[in-house]
């Protein structure tokens, strides 16, 4: 039977076999080659550890930018500035003395309210002579109306304002013979109705003189509040100290002549005025754009009683001594 064939084994020469395990050198024999330092490098300390009783090696600390050890530059100013030439004007007439104007006093805002001064207010332009050379204080503006509810003036306001029309459409013109203006802004109808403001007024109409219109804090509030404020969250407070402006002598004076009469109202005319008010109610109707609004809008109505007097002349005092809480209501025909 055939012996079991047997791989050849194969050693590879380390030094952990013999013959080179006895050996003494593995490598080849290197002499010791000693070659002359390098002639830029200077010589550099032995580098060995450190100890703690070795002394400790000084450290070079480097030169400060803000000491005095270094030269100052050569140029302290790179760029040096060019020379300035400065040439003198030529000289000009001496100005004539001239008169001193007064000076320009603050005209203090009422203490009760915020807002600023009516623009349309106006000042005395008379200035007597004396007053250059010895400036007083300019007295305070008298009370006014605002210009577009003025009445107290000859021709009135510049106002086309229909008290008998379905809709509240006043309209500011610039000469009165005109038949259509243009709309009043919200600017101008905000503005105070008085200077000083007042937050009470009663105005009358000699013509209907049973039903007078009240301005009050409480109906001007609620009506700023509902129709004329743009915001939700104006306080009550708010609006209790606003003064009454030109929209709400307006709109009182609209709405006030725009209520129905009752049945009472209606049996005490006489004849003559049951035929005069009866035309105006027929006149009044013909207005209506539609059927469906005269419908609506049926009955006679308080502005009937104007009869031909129902265009808007302005306002006026009854009596200086009351001031703007008792006004009288001045209407008038179509121009």
């Amino acid at each position: 039977m055939a012996a079991p064939f047997a791989y050849p084994q194969f050693y590879y020469p380390t030094p952990y076999i013999s013959p080179f395990y006895s050996s003494p050198h593995v490598s080849p024999f290197i002499p010791p080659v000693n070659l002359p330092g390098t002639p830029n490098l200077a010589p550099q300390p032995e580098r060995h550890v450190r100890w703690e009783d070795d002394p400790p090696f000084p450290r070079q600390r480097r030169p400060s930018w803000h000491g005095g050890g270094l030269a100052a530059p050569a140029n302290a100013v790179p760029f040096p500035s060019p020379p300035i030439f400065v040439t003198p004007l030529p000289p000009v007439m001496p100005l004539p003395a001239q008169a001193s104007m007064p000076a320009f006093t603050h005209q203090r805002r009422r203490s009760d309210t915020c807002l600023p001064l009516p623009a349309w207010v106006t000042y005395p332009t008379m200035v007597h002579p004396a007053a250059f050379s010895n400036p007083q204080p300019a007295p305070p503006a008298a009370p006014q109306l605002h210009p577009l509810l003025d009445g107290e003036t000859a021709a009135g306001p510049k106002l086309l304002f229909d008290l008998s029309h379905h809709t509240f459409n006043p309209q500011r013109i610039t000469s009165y013979n005109q038949t259509s203006g243009t709309a009043l802004t919200l600017d101008a109808l905000l503005q105070p109705a008085t200077y000083p403001p007042v937050r009470r007024m009663t105005i009358r109409c000699e013509l209907v003189p049973d039903w007078p219109i009240v301005l009050e804090p409480h109906t001007t509030s609620r009506e700023r509040s509902r129709e004329r404020s743009p915001f939700l969250s104006v306080s009550a407070r708010e609006a209790e100290d606003a003064p009454i402006t030109v929209y709400d002598v307006l709109m009182a004076i609209y709405r006030t002549l725009q209520r129905r009469i009752t049945q009472s109202d209606w049996a005490r005319l006489s004849a003559r005025q049951v035929n005069a008010i009866s035309s105006s109610y027929t006149r009044r109707s013909r207005m209506y754009p539609n059927v469906q609004a005269f419908e609506d809008a049926q009955g006679v109505r308080r502005v009937d009683y104007l009869v031909d007097q129902y265009m808007f002349r302005g306002i006026m005092r009854e009596t200086v001594q009351d001031g703007f809480s008792k006004m009288k209501l001045l209407v008038g025909p179509a121009r």
